[in-house]
């Protein structure tokens, strides 16, 4: 009977320190910095590319509905990562199309609390916009270069005249 009082003790013993060393992690760990604007565009760029490209020809509103979260959370760092320094010349109107964009996320994320596709789609289709003016503006201004997802359609088009 007595082991098996030890056997609880140390059981209990572990349990606790396990739970004030992740406590005291917690405390201990450091802020992650926020992104910076370029990096949070890239990854959000990332997640959206697929969706446009294959989820809404195929009118697929559901792989939207899924991916919405998640869209919503590198949204916000795209919203909140700070401006470089070398962007000045653009501050006013990237801050004028980020609030646009993260309005059209609203309204992408009401449509998607319902049950009609077609209004999924046209909000995604909308947001899908919104952020293609905030990367148009930037690439327009020599601030960022064209994703390399699109390089590879870009030499495509390139061969062609080519030809």
């Amino acid at each position: 009977m007595k082991r098996m009082w030890n056997g609880m003790a140390v059981i209990l013993l572990i349990v606790a320190l396990s739970a004030a060393g992740c406590q005291s992690q917690k405390k201990k760990a450091p802020a992650t910095p926020k992104e910076s604007l370029p990096t949070a565009l890239e990854r959000f760029h990332d997640v959206l590319r697929p969706l446009h490209h294959e989820a809404l020809p195929e009118k697929n509103a559901q792989a939207i509905r899924d991916s919405l979260d998640h869209l919503l959370a590198l949204q916000d760092s795209v919203f909140l990562a700070p401006m470089p320094k070398d962007w000045e010349d653009v501050a006013d109107t990237l801050n004028a199309l980020r609030k646009q964009f993260k309005a059209s996320g609203e309204a992408l994320k009401e449509a998607a609390k319902g049950k009609d596709d077609n209004a999924v789609l046209k909000a995604f289709q909308k947001y899908h916009d919104s952020f293609k003016a905030i990367m148009m503006t930037l690439i327009d201004k020599g601030k960022i270069q064209h994703p390399e997802e699109h390089e590879g359609e870009n030499e495509k088009e390139g061969s062609e005249k080519k030809e």
